[in-house]
């Protein structure tokens, strides 16, 4: 911490001064040193978590993250190398006391650092192994064709010529059949949507054929019902005008017949009183 802190000071120091980023600069004297120390990163970052971090400020050519010999497990702390100098000054500046997975990361220079010797004759044992002749990438490769590294194929001969203009012969026949066949099949799914779309068209029309003949035949139906209906109200209409009829003429008889008989009592009364003052006259 108290290194993060120094550098820090150191830089707020240079822009009071305005010496930053001029021959005056601390960073000067690692001009020639393109290796830059991270220090105080989580265990569980890999050599890709810390690459992600660092190549933000520059292309980086090699990291050496140091890990456990006998567990393998991350000690916290690596060694990077950009292909450009000036870069190490940039990640020194920007990345210095940030907070990373809860941690605050120590970045500095390092103006002389070779890889541990282990991790060297690893290299050197490597580039040992590579063999850059004639035909390395298909070294212990089985090739498609009858031809091998030692007895490859004379390409100046004239059987060699015709050989390949036979060659180029069948694929120009390979290329023509595979568009035929792939016209044919793309005319073949055409005809099969065609006939997908004809099919579909004709089960609608049905389906509305058979809606309309539901339509009708329910709106025939509602006609009748509705026809049967009023003949049979006007039939019931009519029999009870009659019978109201009836009833008014019976009535009506009865009244003249009440009235009928009215006068007769009235009048047989009116006899009757005459003969009873006759008799007493008499």
């Amino acid at each position: 911490m108290n290194t993060i802190r120094e550098v820090e000071k150191i830089n707020q120091q240079e822009l009071e001064r305005g010496i930053a980023g001029t021959p005056a600069s601390w960073h000067s004297q690692y001009r020639n040193s393109p290796w830059v120390y991270v220090g105080n990163l989580d265990h569980q970052l890999t050599e890709g978590d810390t690459l992600c971090v660092m190549s933000q400020f520059g292309e980086i050519e090699d990291i050496n993250l140091a890990r456990d010999e006998d567990t393998g497990k991350s000690r916290g702390f690596a060694f990077v190398k950009y292909e450009d100098a000036r870069s190490c000054i940039l990640a020194v500046d920007n990345l210095v006391g940030i907070k990373l997975c809860g941690r605050s990361l120590r970045v500095d220079h390092m103006e002389k650092y070779r890889l541990p010797k282990k991790l060297l004759e690893q290299e050197e044992a490597k580039d040992k192994a590579k063999n850059f002749g004639a035909g390395h990438a298909y070294k212990d490769v089985e090739l498609a064709n009858k031809y091998s590294m030692h007895q490859g194929q004379d390409l100046f001969s004239p059987d060699t010529a015709n050989q390949n203009d036979d060659d180029d012969d069948d694929d120009e026949k390979e290329d023509k059949l595979e568009k035929k066949r792939r016209k044919e099949e793309k005319k073949q799914r055409k005809e099969e949507d065609k006939v997908e779309r004809r099919r579909k068209k004709e089960e609608q029309r049905i389906r509305k054929e058979e809606e309309r003949r539901k339509h009708r035949a329910s709106t025939l139906r509602y006609r009748d019902d509705g026809g049967n209906s009023s003949s049979s109200n006007s039939r019931d209409k009519g029999e009870r005008r009659k019978d109201r009829k009836r009833k008014h003429r019976r009535e009506d008889s009865e009244d003249r017949h009440r009235r009928k008989s009215h006068k007769r009592r009235s009048h047989s009364d009116r006899h009757d009183d005459k003969d009873s003052r006759g008799d007493r006259r008499h």
